[in-house]
């Protein structure tokens, strides 16, 4: 169960380090929107860059926070007859929709990978803007994003395996304060 743990450990720490880094995102968005704000109703001379910055930023934040949503059990679901069922049941409940959600994850990594790599390789650039940005960056956050939800999944269908079985064990979800 040590291996487990430390497994488990590593992985919370890692999708926690993801959701604080990926909150700075927040600043950014305020940044570059007060910015724009100023610039266009202050100074009269409004950016080409700031609304499209804004959108990357919220974009990005949006999709690398997932991890950091899932190792919370923060996700938006309906559990009125989850829990009203026994706890090994739930845990089998949990195990076959980690396993489906792992399944479907993969095949849109996958995708995603090649949807980043397509604009990587064609150089492709937005036509939102005259400021026209590259977006191979931003299409590059979806299959990070992906993978950091995969393995946060992976850590979940572990932790619904283990009580499935009924093996005793210290979630180390319960040692960090969810007071970051």
């Amino acid at each position: 169960m040590s291996k487990i743990n430390r497994y488990l450990r590593f992985q919370d720490g890692l999708s926690d380090w993801v959701g604080r880094v990926t909150a700075w995102l927040t600043l950014g968005i305020i940044g570059v929107l007060l910015y724009e704000v100023v610039a266009r109703y202050v100074l009269n001379a409004p950016t080409v860059w700031g609304h499209e910055l804004a959108t990357m930023f919220f974009g990005a934040l949006s999709i690398l926070a997932g991890s950091y949503t899932l190792r919370h059990q923060s996700h938006v679901r309906s559990d009125v007859i989850y829990r009203l069922l026994p706890f090994r049941m739930q845990a089998l409940c949990d195990v076959i929709v980690f396993s489906l959600g792992i399944l479907v994850l993969c095949i849109f990594f996958t995708m995603a990978v090649e949807f980043a790599h397509r604009s990587w390789l064609i150089g492709e650039y937005s036509n939102r803007s005259i400021w026209r940005p590259a977006l191979w960056p931003i299409k590059a956050t979806i299959p990070i994003a992906v993978g950091l939800l995969i393995l946060q999944s992976i850590a979940e269908l572990v932790r619904a395996i283990v009580r499935l079985l009924g093996i005793p064990y210290d979630d180390p979800r319960d040692d960090i304060s969810d007071a970051d």
